[in-house]
């Protein structure tokens, strides 16, 4: 298929931010009808991996390629672009764009938007060495180990509620994971997405995300929209629940977060 992209730079609602416009065929076979002749995606353009620019300005990450298959399982062109994150709930609800399709799901956001099915869950979880291939630690082990955590992070909050533990805190993510690749740690706590990317991309055979759960709610993330558009939001819902039969859910998963679960049961 041949897409056709036009960057530019445009001015939204709070700011400046980037464009990018993918064209695809209006209606694919077996895509579902929506009442849209482009879906418009805002999305924090500096959350990587979610979403972030290249060196030569264009942006990618996981929520690009995901807002990507949705649009051309709609039958519809995608225009995604930067939206200042403390804007782009009042982005959406004026009209601006028509979906924030990477949005952590809680009961305060729900009053003024509609969420699709969660399509991604978010966990605290730990990260060892590659050289230790049964050794897991989960909550309970915790206290007995050397912990390392970053400040001011929900893998601190979630330390300092198991209790017990005394963890050796860092101001990086890339201080705390030398410091267990040198040994000096046994495990560092961190939040499921950002551990998946960081040991794929940067120190993969040497880090591995074991996959424990350490608190008992993980965060849910899905699909926002308009209150008032519930044909665009049942085409949504169905279109997702197809992109996870399928595995095509999946296959994006691993590309920017490597093997770990990341598809909520439902």
């Amino acid at each position: 298929m041949r897409r056709m992209m036009r960057w530019l730079t445009i001015t939204v609602g709070l700011g400046t931010c980037l464009l990018l416009t993918l064209s695809v065929p209006q209606i694919l076979p077996g895509a579902t009808k929506v009442p849209l002749k482009v879906l418009r995606v805002g999305a924090d353009p500096d959350f990587r991996p979610i979403t972030f620019a290249d060196k030569a300005g264009k942006l990618i990450g996981y929520d690009v390629d995901f807002a990507t298959e949705l649009a051309k399982r709609l039958g519809v062109p995608l225009q995604y672009q930067g939206v200042a994150w403390d804007g782009i709930i009042p982005a959406l609800t004026g009209g601006k764009i028509d979906a924030i399709t990477n949005m952590v799901i809680t009961d305060k956001r729900k009053e003024v938007v509609a969420f699709s099915r969660p399509y991604m869950e978010q966990t605290i979880t730990t990260v060892v060495r590659t050289d230790k291939p049964s050794f897991n630690p989960g909550r309970a082990d915790l206290a007995k180990l050397r912990v390392g955590v970053q400040v001011n992070t929900s893998a601190a909050a979630a330390v300092e509620k198991i209790g017990g533990i005394k963890p050796t805190t860092y101001n990086t993510v890339a201080d705390e994971f030398n410091d267990l690749v040198l040994g000096r740690l046994d495990v560092v706590v961190m939040e499921s997405l950002g551990a998946g990317y960081t040991t794929k991309e940067l120190y993969k055979g040497k880090l591995r995300v074991t996959g424990q759960k350490l608190t008992d709610e993980p965060a849910l993330i899905g699909a926002a929209l308009r209150k008032q558009d519930t044909a665009l939001l049942a085409a949504v819902n169905d279109t997702i629940e197809a992109m996870i039969k399928d595995g095509t859910l999946d296959k994006i998963n691993k590309k920017w977060f490597g093997d770990i679960k990341l598809i909520p049961s439902m």
